[in-house]
């Protein structure tokens, strides 16, 4: 749903969106479409700022108080740019903000990502659902628990496969090769990771582990990986890892995300320039690896979420030659996993650099994990990238 009072406005939202396969709903002004809404649900509304009577933020104030409306994602598409304006909105509710005069490439992609969050969430929503019914409906005789119980491990176990099918491609060309390696734990946990291209000469490189399991933090989760691999952070440099991080805390505070928070590693190389630029909130330090010598990239920055006045960092390090990047999450070194004392990141740094160039170094460190691991099962969720840039 298209709400604009300039009626050449909705006319061309509506030229670029149509052949792209969306049905589009129009209104010129406010009250006409909070009329129209009491007979449609859209999927999305693009709403203008500025508008007569009632304006944007005080028509999106009024559906985000509407059981029926409130989950649906509104985009503001406008020529105010101010941070007051900005802000005013995300905290009414907004998902994000389009600068007019608009790149249509940009507004397809954006649209696309936020359907794609808004569809996710119904998904893992339904799956809650299912799960909150199942355990309404558990008996107390030994088999029905048993039966159902494993109905909720198999949801659990689809809800992890769907998290699976959004991680990367692996990629073998003449300046990039990556590996990767995804275990989750028994319950459904808060990793993922990803990278691309930025642009023609800067590569992203990001892995991020949110708190806690279940549900929640998977969902959390994927919406952090999204907002990263399709750039949907407002009027944010993603080469640039405090900017990045800087606007990722301004958007998953803890007190508006069931108490969650994230530690996240991210990285941009360019290839023109080798710079490598980096960047850690709370995450174990990463490995880089060149001409045989290596060195933790441990950058101190406090978690994602924790503080609304955090103000975050960058180091960067020019790299003339070949460099290998490991980066993983805390699973991999767990103290309720491991013997702390027997294996920690120093353990793990001289296992990675012993065996640095073999061609299945991941499944060697798994296969030494399963060795040395003083629990039947691990405890948390491990992740693993190697990535190698020419």
């Amino acid at each position: 749903m298209i709400i604009d009072d300039v009626e050449e406005n909705i006319q061309l939202l509506a030229n670029f969106l149509e052949p792209n396969g969306y049905r589009i709903e129009a209104s010129t002004n406010a009250e006409n479409a909070l009329e129209q809404l009491n007979h449609i649900t859209p999927d999305m509304i693009l709403l203008d700022y500025m508008m007569p009577e009632i304006d944007g933020l005080s028509f999106l104030k009024i559906i985000k108080k509407q059981p029926n409306l409130k989950e649906i994602p509104v985009i503001f598409v406008t020529a105010r740019k101010d941070e007051d304006a900005i802000l005013q909105g995300f905290e009414a509710g907004a998902v994000d903000f389009i600068s007019k005069p608009f790149n249509s490439k940009e507004l397809i992609a954006r649209i696309h990502n936020h359907l794609e969050l808004k569809f996710s969430k119904q998904i893992i929503n339904l799956k809650i659902k299912e799960i909150t019914d199942i355990n309404k409906q558990l008996e107390a005789s030994k088999e029905e628990i048993e039966r159902y119980y494993r109905m909720l491990q198999n949801e659990i176990m689809s809800a992890a496969d769907y998290i699976y099918s959004l991680l990367p491609q692996r990629i073998d060309t003449k300046r990039v090769t990556t590996d990767w390696l995804f275990k989750p734990s028994q319950n459904l946990g808060g990793d993922s990771f990803g990278y691309h291209w930025i642009d023609r000469n800067n590569f992203a490189i990001y892995l991020l582990d949110v708190s806690g399991h279940g549900v929640a933090s998977a969902l959390e989760s994927v919406s952090v990986l999204n907002m990263l691999r399709f750039s949907t952070l407002p009027n944010v440099d993603f080469t640039n890892p405090a900017k990045v991080f800087d606007e990722l805390n301004k958007a998953f505070p803890i007190q508006y995300h069931n108490f969650l928070f994230f530690t996240i590693f991210y990285a941009v190389f360019n290839t023109k320039t080798r710079e490598l630029r980096y960047s850690s909130a709370g995450h174990p330090p990463a490995f880089l690896f060149t001409n045989g010598n290596g060195q933790s990239l441990h950058p101190e920055n406090i978690i994602i979420g924790t503080r609304d006045d955090a103000h975050y960092t960058y180091q960067s390090i020019e790299l003339p030659d070949e460099f290998v990047l490991f980066v993983y999450s805390d699973g991999l070194t767990d103290p309720h996993t491991f013997d702390y004392n027997k294996w920690d990141e120093n353990y793990l740094y001289d296992f990675v650099k012993d065996n640095l160039y073999s061609p299945n170094l991941l499944q060697k460190i798994m296969d030494h994990l399963e060795k040395i691991k003083i629990s039947k099962n691990f405890k948390d969720d491990i992740s693993i990238l190697k990535i190698t840039l020419k």
